[in-house]
């Protein structure tokens, strides 16, 4: 049984203190060979994607180092002093801040699909719809796509008609984007992100704001599903009842 608070806890931090602890305890040593990827995901009842992510957390500190075709290894220059706690340490800020970025487009970004809703025109879609092709057949060929993520969010507060926002979201672009790091772009991730594009295409074609806004807020959870897991789920929100369809949100009622 987990303990109390375990679905709390992101699950490829498992993994990490599972391999730090066996090199604190000398059970792995610079050289070895650590378990398959579907080994480790079995006997810590994690995802093999969280596997990944936790070899590349570990990978970044120089604490192991994949070798093509015959797997990962603990890094043969490592050091005596193993920093077990402070690659932790890391890992906790870095979910820590996404945690914080994830919240605050929540905050925003949903008000920027209501407001673009209503006030984008044919044109828009169609810039926003090649965005999307182009991040289909990225996704299609393995090619990078957060470039394309990005600049559908932009194209979107452009299209909110609010010079402000415009600017707020220009000068926050950086911060932003960390949680479009190509580390944390799983394939499961992209394919979320290109069909939370899709669904918001669609509520901008029927200028229905209510619609617009709950499919940013969707679209965002499942975001952040993707990269913390189930202990961000405790900042999701559900919308109300009767926040999707119909037209009082819509172009007619751009208060």
């Amino acid at each position: 049984m987990a303990a109390p608070g375990a679905e709390k806890r992101y699950a490829y931090t498992v993994v990490v203190e599972r391999i730090c602890g066996q090199i604190r305890a000398g059970a792995l040593l610079p050289g070895d060979r650590l378990p398959p990827e579907r080994q480790l995901a079995r006997e810590l009842a994690v995802s093999r994607t969280s596997v990944r992510q936790a070899l590349q957390a570990l990978a970044e500190r120089g604490v192991v180092e994949s070798r093509q075709g015959d797997g990962t290894y603990v890094a043969d220059e490592l050091s005596a002093s193993f920093p077990g706690d402070a690659i932790l340490d890391a890992l906790n800020r870095e979910r820590g801040v996404l945690g914080d970025i994830l919240e605050f487009r929540r905050l925003l970004e949903p008000q920027i699909a209501a407001l673009a809703a209503r006030r984008i025109d044919a044109a828009g879609i169609d810039r926003l719809k090649v965005v999307v092709c182009d991040q289909q057949r990225a996704l299609l060929s393995g090619r990078e796509d957060s470039g394309l993520d990005a600049e559908f969010h932009r194209l979107l507060a452009e299209f909110a008609g609010n010079r402000v926002l415009v600017r707020v979201m220009a000068a926050l672009r950086a911060t932003v984007d960390e949680t479009r790091a190509a580390g944390l772009r799983t394939s499961g991730r992209r394919s979320a992100s290109m069909e939370g594009h899709l669904r918001l295409l669609d509520a901008l074609e029927a200028g229905d704001a209510n619609a617009a806004r709950a499919a940013m807020e969707r679209h965002i959870n499942e975001i952040g599903t993707h990269l913390l897991g189930a202990g961000d789920r405790q900042h999701q929100h559900t919308a109300p009842p009767g926040t999707t369809g119909g037209r009082e949100g819509g172009k007619d009622n751009d208060h």
